[in-house]
């Protein structure tokens, strides 16, 4: 006989409850066949040919077991020296299975049950739920739709409270693409001095900028966990390259920790392949990827407003706009008309309440798909 424990059903543990998939890949999933993809934050551009051959010559030439936990020594050093402020060592860095293992990794080592976390709104998905995931309470501080998504430090503040634990900041942002001033991480810095509250830097669009270069928030605040990678400014999303840095070794040991439970090391090909993602040639795409999406951005701004009438705020980093349809209704509405005519967007309301009436477009396309994604757009819309 099966005892009665065994026959009860089964029950979700608290900290999943209430987790569904974003909404972002709930309107892809749903896309019709030939539909153009304004949706998700993915490079269509190939990753360089100069990586994919290296990694064959590993794949075929080397032998491949695991590393390290914390991934290859060389590897880590290389990327310590992309924070020379820091003066980190390789001890300082942990190899992870893209940005997202590294930020959810991040969450559990400093986030407790109960602990209230800062959000931007609008914001990625992911940050409340690997803060719900940790047991924590999400906060959310606005960037302000009406002040076209820009940081505002009085709201900033307000949201600080005895309960805060960590606070999250993502320069260049997703969805706005809009990037961190020094002077609003300056602020930052000095609103979080002596609270103890963790700062997780989200940097994975770090090298995609289309002005000066965007700070990182461990320039001005000691305790910085940085999260990025290497699958937005070198097209790799595929093979899971990010990594965790800090400055404070309690912090990054268990991280390195958990990872290694969680994943016991990054792919060894993808790893050493990433050794050459910071030569001249790595340097050149990323420069090449910079132009292409900023002229991207551009063109598809000034074509909302030309052939739509509707604004869009201009990018200043990653590859989004935020389309303001708030004079066309509800923007899941909006979103779902567009979705029946084959073009897939995402309603701003899954990015945060201050997003809703807007839809989120990544420029992820030629300039030619691009048009005719707007005409499709245009005549769902009845514009």
């Amino acid at each position: 006989m099966i005892p009665a424990k065994e026959m009860r059903e089964f029950v979700l543990p608290r900290r999943m409850r209430g987790l569904q998939p974003t909404l972002i890949r709930q309107f892809f999933e749903r896309a019709l066949p030939d539909s153009i993809n304004f949706g998700l934050g993915e490079p269509d551009l190939p990753t360089p040919q100069f990586l994919r051959d290296e990694a064959a010559r590993i794949s075929a030439d080397e032998q491949n077991g695991y590393t390290s936990h914390p991934g290859l020594p060389a590897l880590r050093d290389k990327i310590a020296e992309q924070y020379p402020h820091l003066n980190l060592p390789r001890t300082g860095v942990v190899v992870t299975c893209g940005s997202q293992e590294a930020m959810t990794d991040a969450f559990m080592c400093v986030v407790d049950e109960g602990d209230e976390v800062l959000l931007p709104d609008p914001s990625f998905p992911a940050y409340d739920a690997c803060t719900r995931i940790a047991q924590g309470v999400p906060v959310y501080y606005k960037m302000p739709a009406d002040g076209d998504f820009a940081f505002d430090i009085s709201n900033f503040r307000s949201q600080i409270t005895d309960r805060t634990k960590a606070a999250v900041v993502i320069s260049p942002s997703n969805p706005t693409g809009k990037i961190m001033t020094e002077q609003n991480l300056r602020d930052i810095a000095a609103a979080l001095d002596g609270t103890g509250i963790w700062l997780i830097s989200d940097e994975i669009y770090s090298d995609l900028y289309f002005g000066e270069r965007p700070h990182s928030a461990s320039e001005f605040y000691e305790k910085t966990i940085i999260v990025s990678g290497l699958s937005k400014s070198l097209s790799m999303t595929g093979w899971r390259l990010g990594w965790a840095a800090c400055k404070d070794a309690e912090v990054i040991n268990a991280i390195q920790v958990l990872h290694g439970f969680n994943t016991v090391c990054t792919s060894t090909i993808t790893q050493k392949a990433s050794l050459i993602a910071w030569s001249d040639e790595a340097e050149a795409a990323k420069e090449h990827s910079r132009q292409i999406y900023k002229a991207r951005g551009q063109f598809l701004v000034d074509l909302f407003e030309k052939e739509m009438g509707l604004h869009a705020t201009s990018p200043e980093g990653a590859f989004y706009t935020m389309l303001d349809v708030r004079s066309l209704g509800d923007d899941i509405e909006v979103a779902e008309r567009c979705l029946q005519n084959r073009v897939v967007t995402v309603p701003g309301v899954a990015f945060g309440q201050e997003a809703e009436g807007f839809l989120r477009i990544s420029f992820c396309n030629t300039e030619e798909k691009m048009a005719e994604g707007v005409q499709r757009m245009k005549v769902a819309l009845q514009l």
